[in-house]
């Protein structure tokens, strides 16, 4: 029996090499982790900017590419299996923290073995017929985080659900993303002076549906000639070369081009946020979005889909407004109504900040994790 307490070990096992929302999450939890009481591993598949940030953090990272998890893989997934329990002992892990299908159901199993506890981090809705790998191996891990109760509800009907689960928010920084005043060079840069500026911050991945926007403009455009569209995001490593060729095409072929503006990836999004006049999200199924969360955070409405966690973030009539899913033409009157109310957007962007403190500050997501943490391994410990 592990009589160790004085410090908790804990290996994150991810599966993605760069940052994007969920990783943002993982760094600022990093970052607010009570050290005297956590010491935080990580195992990544390769070296990418989520292990260079990881390492200015303080976080000791090695790498291990778990496979994907088919009978014809089992001597590679024996082999990771037996280097995962390797540096598990190796490191004194008391505690896994787990991310993705395939690191989940082996770093449950491994950890049997050791008599570890696991828990697993659950991001993602499910799409269409997709499996849910991660309910069927319900009883594997010792908790399931959920970052919102739209992903919780995937468990519901389980045995043991309310034992398991718990539901964490994703937090945001208050001070990294606040109201600050119009970047004067950003605006001049992207032509924005004098304009309604529309936002949307997202990575240009087909999920994320920027064509649904791109569709939207010209009906908003026709209305509000002066109007910009400026999309903060960048494509993955593997789009680099097409997917923003094809988004500008079909922006052309709209008519709209000149109205919409691709500001790529930026390393800090606060600036830009602070250009705009509201902020759009038209990605459907989403669990707990970051971009929402930041645009609250700087004061801005946001105007989203009544879709996934989506209602649990933006509160409709008084942080934003969330529309019907897939409906471009009350998407775009929404839009233009807001764009038209200085008073109202001022309100509802107040009102956001004013949640986000209440209840998305990163410090209560780190300290509800925490929780978590000494939960699972007083279990392991008293067992």
């Amino acid at each position: 029996m592990n009589t160790r307490i004085s410090k908790i070990r804990i290996l994150y096992l991810h599966n993605m090499t760069q940052i994007s929302g969920g990783e943002q999450s993982l760094l600022n939890l990093w970052a607010k982790l009570d050290r005297q009481r956590f010491e935080p591993f990580l195992i990544i598949p390769e070296e990418g900017d989520l292990s260079r940030a990881a390492k200015i953090l303080g976080v000791p990272v090695a790498f291990l590419d778990v496979p994907p998890l088919h009978s014809e893989n089992w001597r590679q997934i024996l082999q990771t299996a037996l280097l995962l329990r390797k540096y598990l002992r190796l490191n004194r892990i008391d505690l896994i923290h787990s991310y993705s299908p395939r690191n989940n159901i082996l770093s449950a199993l491994v950890a049997r073995f050791l008599g570890l506890p696991v828990i697993w981090h659950e991001r993602n809705l499910i799409f269409g017929d997709e499996p849910d790998r991660s309910r069927q191996f319900f009883y594997l891990p010792s908790r399931i985080i959920c970052n919102s109760q739209a992903v919780s509800k995937r468990f519901e009907g389980v045995n043991g659900f309310n034992q398991k689960v718990r539901v964490i928010l994703n937090g945001v920084d208050l001070e990294e993303f606040k109201p600050l005043d119009a970047n004067l060079k950003i605006q001049n840069k992207f032509g924005l002076v004098d304009k309604k500026v529309v936002g949307m911050v997202s990575n240009l991945n087909a999920r994320k549906r920027i064509e649904f926007l791109i569709e939207t403009a010209p009906l908003v455009v026709e209305k509000m000639p002066d109007v910009k569209f400026l999309i903060i995001g960048g494509e993955f490593p593997d789009e680099r070369g097409w997917r923003l060729k094809e988004l500008k095409a079909q922006a052309k072929r709209a008519g709209v081009l000149d109205h919409i503006v691709f500001a790529n990836f930026q390393d800090d999004v606060c600036p830009f946020l602070n250009v705009l006049d509201l902020v759009v999200h038209v990605t459907p199924k989403e669990a707990c979005s970051r971009a929402i969360l930041e645009a609250m955070s700087c004061a801005k409405p946001v105007v989203a889909m009544n879709d996934g966690g989506n209602p649990e973030l933006v509160k409709d009539g008084h942080t934003g407004v969330l529309v019907t899913l897939d409906d471009k033409e009350v998407l775009a009157e929404t839009i233009i109504n807001l764009l038209c109310d200085d008073s109202r957007r001022l309100m509802m962007g107040q009102q956001g900040r004013q949640r986000v403190e209440q209840l998305f500050d990163v410090k209560r997501n780190a300290q509800e994790t925490q929780k978590v943490y000494l939960e699972c391994v007083s279990s392991s410990i008293s067992s």
